[in-house]
């Protein structure tokens, strides 16, 4: 069972890569997942910053190379007051 934010995660991933959700898990990785390449990346970095109505900082973005990564980043944005 997944909690909340790497669900989230792996949501967020699966919109962008256009693949199931299922097919995602916490350890997947940039090098792991044929899908995610650069472009792609952008993609979901621009697609945060849509949904939580925030900007992404470089050194935050150039980090988020895991999807437990990425999970801990929603969690982290989640607790900061807008």
């Amino acid at each position: 069972m997944t909690d909340t934010h790497t669900q989230s995660a792996i949501d967020l991933l699966a919109h962008i890569l256009e693949c199931p959700a299922d097919t995602l898990s916490p350890a997947d990785t940039i090098e792991s997942v044929e899908k995610w390449d650069s472009l792609n990346h952008m993609r979901m970095i621009l697609r945060i910053e849509e949904l939580y109505q925030i900007q992404v900082e470089t050194d935050d973005a150039m980090q988020l190379f895991t999807v437990s990564d990425i999970a801990t980043y929603l969690a982290r944005i989640a607790k900061s007051p807008a």
